[in-house]
C-alpha cells in the first residue's frame, strides 16, 4: 500500500488496517490515534514523534521500527515483534506489552509507567534511565517469566513495580530506583545493583548469587530465605532489614550496616563482615562458621543460639550483646 493512499484512507475515517503491508514507510509526526494495525508488516517503518495513542499493533512485525519520541499511551502491542526497535524517549504509559519481543531494543529514557510487561522478552535491551514505575512483570502460572536477562536498567525508575519471578540474570541496575519493588522469587544471579535503592523492597526467596550490591540501600527490605551466596554487599545499608533464613555464604559484607536487622537462623558461612555494624541486630541461631567478624560492632546484638565457635572475633565489639548461652557480655 502506498503511503498517500494509507493516510488518505485513515483521515477519511477508516481505522482498521489489519494485516497491512507498510514495511519501511515514513510516518514521522503522523496522527494515527486509535488505528488498528494488528498483524501488519511494519518492519523498519518510521514512526518518529507519531501519535499512536490507543493504537492496536498486536502481533505486528515491528522489527527495527523507529518509535523515537512516539506516543503509544495505552497502545496494544501484545505479542508484537520489536526486535532491535528504536524507542528512545517513547511514551508507553499503561501500554499492553504482554509477550512482546523487545530483544536488543533501545528504550533509553522511555516512559513505561504502569505498563503490562508480563512474559515479555527484553533480553539485552537498553532501558537506561527508563521509567517503569508500577509496571507489571510478575510471572504468571504456566507462563515463562519476563525475560530481562542482560538488560541495561542503569538509573531506571522501577519504584513499586511488580517483578515477581522475573529473569534478571546478568542485568545491570546500577543506581536504579527499586524502592518497594516486588522481586519475590526473581533471579538476579550475577546482576549489578551497585548503588541501587532497594529500600523497603520485597526480596523473599530471590536469588542474588554472585550479584553486586556495593553501596546498595536495602534498609527495611524483606529478604526471607533470600540467597546471596558469593554476593558483594560491601558498604551496603541493610538497617532494619528482615532476613530470617537468609543465605550469605561467602558473601562480602565489608563495613555493611546491619543495625537492627533480623537475621535469625541465617547462614553466614565464610562471609566477610570486617568492620560491619550490627548494633541491636537479632542474630539468634545464626551460623557463623569461619565468618570474618574482625572489628565488627555487635553492641547489644542478640546472639542466643548462634554458632561462633570458628568465627574470627578479632577486635569485635560485643558490649551489651546477649551471647549464645544467654549471658550478657560486659
Amino acid at each position: 500500500m502506498e503511503i498517500n493512499q494509507f493516510i488518505e484512507r485513515y483521515t477519511s475515517g477508516e481505522h482498521n488496517f489489519t494485516g497491512a503491508m507498510l514495511a519501511g514507510i515514513d510516518l514521522t509526526n503522523s496522527d494515527l490515534i486509535g488505528i488498528i494495525l494488528r498483524e501488519a508488516n511494519l518492519q523498519k517503518t518510521n514512526f518518529t514523534f507519531a501519535f499512536l495513542n490507543r493504537a492496536d499493533l498486536s502481533r505486528a512485525n515491528l522489527v527495527e521500527a523507529n518509535f523515537s519520541g512516539t506516543n503509544l499511551n495505552q497502545a496494544n502491542l501484545m505479542g508484537a515483534n520489536l526486535h532491535r526497535a528504536e524507542l528512545h524517549g517513547a511514551i508507553l504509559q499503561k501500554a499492553d506489552l504482554r509477550g512482546i519481543e523487545l530483544t536488543l531494543a533501545n528504550l533509553l529514557d522511555a516512559n513505561l509507567f504502569e505498563a503490562d510487561l508480563r512474559y515479555a522478552n527484553l533480553s539485552n535491551a537498553n532501558l537506561k534511565g527508563a521509567c517503569l514505575r508500577s509496571a507489571n512483570m510478575r510471572r504468571e502460572k504456566r507462563s515463562e517469566p519476563t525475560n530481562l536477562r542482560g538488560v541495561n536498567l542503569d538509573k531506571a525508575d522501577l519504584k513499586n513495580s511488580d517483578l515477581r519471578g522475573v529473569d534478571l540474570r546478568n542485568a545491570s541496575l546500577v543506581g536504579a530506583n527499586l524502592v518497594e519493588v516486588n522481586l519475590r522469587g526473581a533471579d538476579l544471579t550475577n546482576a549489578d545493583l551497585t548503588q541501587a535503592n532497594l529500600k523497603g523492597a520485597f526480596l523473599t526467596e530471590a536469588e542474588f548469587m554472585g550479584a553486586k550490591l556495593i553501596g546498595a540501600n536495602l534498609s527495611n527490605a524483606k529478604l526471607e530465605r533470600t540467597k546471596l551466596v558469593d554476593a558483594d554487599l560491601s558498604m551496603a545499608n541493610l538497617e532494619s532489614a528482615t532476613m530470617p533464613d537468609v543465605k550469605f555464604t561467602r558473601a562480602n559484607l565489608l563495613q555493611a550496616n546491619l543495625s537492627f536487622a533480623r537475621l535469625n537462623r541465617g547462614d553466614l558461612t565464610r562471609a566477610n563482615l570486617y568492620g560491619a555494624v550490627m548494633r541491636n541486630a537479632s542474630l539468634m541461631e545464626v551460623f557463623f562458621a569461619r565468618t570474618n567478624l574482625t572489628s565488627a560492632d555487635l553492641t547489644n546484638a542478640n546472639l542466643i543460639g548462634a554458632d561462633l565457635s570458628s568465627a574470627n572475633l578479632t577486635g569485635v565489639n560485643l558490649q551489651g550483646a546477649i551471647m549464645p548461652d544467654g549471658q550478657v557480655y560486659h
